[in-house]
């Protein structure tokens, strides 16, 4: 048999070093993957922690969206006919309008839209007056039970006349949609 050399003192303690600096490497190492399991661990408990709390704030806020829910279904005007909603949007505008001394110069009906709660029917107007006038029109329309809304306007001072403006409005109406209508959809 072959006899095995004992190691000097010299080569344990080489042994002995490169044995602990693996192991302090591997200790390294390991707790550099714990660490990064322990942030996403804690990341993922704080969005928990957000979610609930917002959870909890809905649910506390649920009477007052109830309540919400209950008005718009008694409030909000059914639609029966896209072309009656927006004959009677431009004509209530064109009305309010002409109330306000404001000259029309262009309008133009819009395709109506058709989301799953509500219909829309649309109407942009290009009026001429003061622009003070402009505003209060608009201010008025705008009130939370005509659920009328604008989503585009754009206002320039008026060429030919400078205590005018000429105003180009895109006025939407939200309805709800008929009801005959409306239980089709929900099957």
């Amino acid at each position: 048999m072959l006899e095995v050399p004992s190691m000097k003192a010299s080569e344990r303690r080489l042994i002995m070093i490169l044995v602990i600096l693996a192991a302090v490497c591997a200790g390294v190492v390991m707790s550099q993957r714990l660490l990064r399991l322990q942030h996403g661990i804690e990341r993922r408990e704080q969005t928990l922690e957000l979610r609930q709390m917002e959870a909890q704030a809905l649910l506390a806020e649920t009477d007052l969206w109830q309540q919400r829910l209950e008005w718009l279904q008694v409030s909000q005007p059914p639609m029966t006919s896209e072309n009656e909603a927006s004959q009677e949007l431009l004509e209530g505008l064109l009305t309010s309008a002409a109330a306000q001394g404001l000259v029309v110069q262009k309008k133009q009906l819009l395709e109506p839209v058709t989301a799953k709660f509500y219909r829309e029917v649309g109407v942009t107007l290009t009026v001429k007056g003061g622009l003070p006038a402009v505003f209060r029109w608009m201010h008025q329309i705008l009130s939370p039970e005509s659920f009328c809304v604008v989503t585009e306007l754009k206002v320039v001072p008026d060429g030919t006349d400078p205590s005018s403006v000429v105003a180009m409005i895109h006025f939407s109406r939200l309805h709800a949609p008929a009801i005959a209508g409306a239980e089709e959809s929900s099957r």
